[in-house]
């Protein structure tokens, strides 16, 4: 009777390469990693954005837009900080025509659009028809990158304790207190 060996792990998978076929299509090239930021959202200390998307377009520096994508029904996407660890990737971003790109605009639906604090205080934000987000360091294009694009937004981190505060405003003081001595007179 023969033996033969058999070993299984010859076809098992690398571990964590969940996006081994994106490295595959890129060859070799470098993903572009933006850093996006909002004036705004930063003097506000929003620290997470759940927007209903309609357009998706990118300014160059020239000032003129270029449209990349138009959505249609309820797109509802959430921006989280850069500390989350949470990125959005993109393809349709290195279709832009070759050149530099400052901001990337992203036009607003007139509901659905929620701003949440950095306290955690979520707040409906429906004033609004469009956002701009300047690209740190600006977006050049000149054809020869990976197919996709990862989008960091640079918002104000969440509070430590935000999660407490329930349970903090429970034990909390509500001010002055009467003393029960000498209040039943003489």
């Amino acid at each position: 009777m023969k033996n033969n060996k058999v070993y299984p792990n010859k076809w098992q998978s690398v571990p964590f390469s969940f996006d081994l076929i994106e490295q595959w299509m890129e060859n070799g090239k470098p993903t572009k990693e933006l850093i996006l930021k909002n004036e705004a959202a930063t003097a506000l200390k929003v620290s997470e954005m759940q927007l209903n998307i309609i357009k998706f377009s990118a300014v160059d520096e020239a000032g003129k837009e270029h449209h990349i994508e138009n959505f249609t029904g309820q797109n509802a996407v959430t921006f989280k900080g850069i500390t989350s660890g949470h990125f959005l990737r993109s393809r349709s971003v290195l279709t832009l025509p070759q050149g530099k790109y400052t901001t990337l605009r992203f036009y607003l639906a007139k509901d659905g659009n929620q701003f949440t604090y950095r306290d955690g205080v979520e707040e409906p934000v429906n004033d609004f028809d469009r956002l701009d987000f300047t690209i740190e360091k600006d977006l050049q294009i000149d054809g020869n990158e990976a197919p996709e694009v990862k989008l960091w937004f640079d918002f104000v981190p969440f509070k430590w304790n935000r999660r407490l505060k329930p349970l903090m405003d429970l034990f909390a003081s509500k001010g002055e207190r009467p003393r029960l001595a000498n209040s039943f007179g003489n």
